[in-house]
């Protein structure tokens, strides 16, 4: 299978549950090159592109993007969320249970990460990663303090 084919049934994979939530009042088409790019927090070399929604206060859809070599830290979420890897090489894992350990996941893969639990993220790569983010309920990122 294709990473393009596997792009697309994790992207439908991951969109599924919103499918059914309520109606558009219109098409919309943002190229690339216009998506709102925005730091998500100036000592981190991190940025958001909204593509609906506002995840901050409840469902929506985000691009992250980082440069390669990224590692986040421990960190937490206020929701649940899901991920499809778009660009680059991610890992994603939970050091308390060692989930994920280990798994590189390349364009097309996908992981789901519970809310309040600590864990990890890394662009493996050494080009800039950039990973599709959904989350339904408010979504903030804590770091331990």
């Amino acid at each position: 299978m294709s990473a393009k084919t596997l792009l697309v049934a994790a992207t439908t994979l991951v969109l599924s549950p919103c499918l059914a939530a309520e109606p558009l009042a219109g098409n919309r088409y943002v190229p690339a090159d216009k998506l709102p790019w925005y730091k998500e927090a100036p000592d981190l070399p991190v940025q958001l592109a909204p593509l609906w929604g506002d995840r901050a206060k409840g469902e929506g859809g985000t691009l992250l993007r980082t440069p390669g070599g990224f590692d986040s830290g421990l960190h937490n979420h206020t929701a649940d969320y899901w991920a499809v890897v778009i660009e680059g090489e991610w890992r994603h894992w939970v050091p308390s249970t060692g989930e994920g350990k280990g798994v590189v996941l390349k364009p097309g893969a996908h992981w789901t990460q519970i809310k309040d639990q600590w864990h990890q993220d890394a662009c493996v790569s050494k080009i800039p990663c950039t990973i599709f983010l959904f989350n339904r309920d408010p979504y903030v990122t804590h770091f331990p303090k």
